[in-house]
């Protein structure tokens, strides 16, 4: 049951059917909006219809709001309405509609806030697409929960999701990687002793085992082998541990992929030349020189004769390098093959999670996918920002077994994976933070996880002390209606804030915030905290009053329903004690 949903229409419709506004033109009709007041004191809904209709009908608002109200007032389930400041009309929803949405909550606890915003539209979600050159660290692990919290979003909203890790294992860096492994090979027979990493290599000890793994396997087979011969060897065996340790750290934090494409695999199948091939015979590439870039000097500068995608005629600020002038293609023609390619696959719609220090690339991948499919994709890029990493207000340490940076293992040491996940989806994906592990592990109101997952763990804690007050009622209890005649204020509070879930769902998938989400399940924890401060009213189990504690326990019931819902949804587990 979308209550806002609900009202927000049925009110649309009645104002449409007024004979008084039949003239009223369809573009001041888009900017009517029905919504729920920042302060619930002057109503469940408000609405803006008025002031938008004075340029149309030529009067005053508040007169205009005066003149609706008894049309609104005949809606069902619509209990007064009233004008206010400069002709704003609050709306107040009958008892018997706050009484359904409870019930309904409780009979639908995993599908309630569902949409079908959707309307099962095939959607691919492409984020981390780390390299396969190093383990999973904690630069990453902000785009690859906000991706997956994205994926569940975009499912609860009715879309068909697909998640996508996309391997970059194409070109210069697995060349490294592939070097870099050798070097560890060479050192299990004695060589390099006392040496150090060359310059550039990968550092660490991650790549020791998948030497020692090569070793093993082939015994000395490799050490007198030129380049051309260990390198294509050593690349496929270390970019495929490599994955296995990502996907590994992954599922640590409750992160799996249902596709990975492999970049080296398009563009040895020939997708990325049939790109440049079906670019070229539309006209969309030319051979040509690209200015001399700013800040270079002009000595320093050889105009060379490359192939250019025409990518400022699709909103772009520069052509763009498909080939250079040796014919070597670029990274940005295998993304343009990668994205054509995902088109094929039936993704009209794809969604890209990328760091920030990616946002100057976001045009032109845009422009290349609009040319190549004639404008009938919809790519969407939200871009994250970078995470701090601190302790007791100190830079966290980097993890010798990584290298230079730490490991998603090294956090998970620290905290649990919920505390991880939830934090970093705690703001907007295009805020700094800053992630104190110090800060993550405090039990207090003042740490928005815990106060949420106590929230959750403190209702089944009620529910428990009343099964065991009356054996076996619990159970009975999904037989009875809750009643919302005796409800206090904290707890019709508590019921409203339940009833913006479905709008909050919706809204967060819209625009790509799960912050939003995070945010409506702080207030709504706070909200069913209050249920025990002192000037709430509220006693939940009163043993003089079995009738009056079996509908709070019913109002319990369906708190938990949506908190454990917005959990699930956040990817997080359920705390049943803390």
């Amino acid at each position: 049951m979308n209550i806002y949903k609900l009202i927000s229409g049925q009110i649309k419709q009645k104002l449409q059917d007024i004979p008084e506004l039949a003239g009223v033109s369809d573009s001041a009709w888009d900017g009517v909006v029905v919504e729920v007041p920042k302060n619930r004191d002057f109503g469940d809904f408000s609405t803006n219809v008025a002031m938008v209709l004075t340029r149309e009908l030529g009067k005053n608002p508040r007169e205009i709001a005066n003149m609706l109200l008894p049309y609104i007032q005949q809606i069902d389930g619509i209990k007064d309405v009233s004008v206010a400041g400069p002709g704003f009309i609050n709306i107040n929803i009958s008892d018997s509609l706050w009484q359904d949405l409870v019930n309904n909550i409780l009979q639908n606890p995993d599908t309630y806030g569902n949409t079908d915003f959707g309307g099962g539209e095939k959607v691919n979600i492409e984020f981390l697409s780390a390299n396969p050159t190093g383990p999973v660290h904690i630069g990453h692990a902000r785009g690859a929960i906000l991706g997956d919290v994205l994926a569940r979003l975009l499912k609860k909203n009715g879309f068909d999701v697909t998640k996508e890790y996309y391997i970059n294992d194409y070109g210069h860096q697995v060349d490294v990687l592939a070097h870099s492994v050798f070097w560890r090979y060479q050192e299990l027979f004695g060589l390099h002793d006392g040496e150090t990493l060359p310059d550039g290599a990968y550092p660490g000890d991650y790549l020791i085992p998948v030497a020692t793994e090569i070793k093993n396997r082939d015994g000395d087979k490799w050490l007198n082998a030129t380049e051309d011969e260990y390198v294509p060897y050593f690349k496929k065996i270390a970019t495929g541990a490599m994955m296995e340790l990502i996907k590994a750290s992954l599922r640590k934090i409750d992160i799996e992929f249902d596709v990975f494409t492999s970049e080296r695999e398009l563009v040895e199948s020939g997708q990325v030349s049939d790109t440049i091939k079906y670019m070229q015979d539309r006209g969309l590439l030319y051979v040509g020189t690209l200015p001399k870039p700013l800040g270079e000097a002009e000595e320093d500068w050889t105009p060379t004769e490359q192939l250019l995608f025409k990518s400022t005629e699709f909103g772009d600020e520069a052509d763009r390098v498909i080939a250079r002038a040796s014919g070597e293609t670029t990274y940005f023609a295998s993304d343009i093959a990668y994205h054509w390619n995902k088109y094929k696959r039936g993704f009209a719609k794809q969604v890209d999670v990328w760091g920030a220090d990616h946002g100057g690339y976001v045009k032109r991948i845009k422009a290349a996918l609009g040319a190549v499919t004639d404008n009938r994709a919809d790519l969407d890029i939200v871009l994250c920002q970078i995470v701090n990493l601190e302790k007791d207000g100190k830079p966290f340490k980097m993890s010798k077994r990584a290298g230079n940076f730490v490991m998603i293992e090294d956090v998970l040491d620290e905290i649990d994976a919920d505390v991880l996940r939830l934090f970093m989806v705690i703001k907007s994906p295009d805020t700094q933070m800053t992630f104190d592990l110090q800060k993550a592990k405090e039990q207090s109101k003042d740490n928005p996880v815990y106060y949420m997952q106590y929230a959750y763990a403190r209702a089944n804690s009620v529910l428990k002390k009343y099964e065991n007050l009356y054996p076996g009622d619990l159970d009975k209890l999904s037989q009875n209606k809750y009643d919302y005649a005796s409800t206090t204020k904290v707890e019709q509070d508590l019921i409203r804030l339940m009833g913006d879930y479905p709008k909050v769902i919706e809204s967060a998938g819209k625009n790509k915030a799960p912050n939003l989400l995070t945010k409506y399940m702080e207030d709504l924890s706070a909200t069913f905290h209050s249920l025990w401060a002192p000037h709430s009213g509220v006693k939940l189990i009163n043993e003089d009053d079995k009738t009056g504690t079996d509908n709070r326990m019913l109002l319990v019931m369906a708190f938990k329903n949506v908190i454990a819902n917005g959990l699930r949804t956040l990817g997080c587990t359920l705390k049943e004690v803390m």
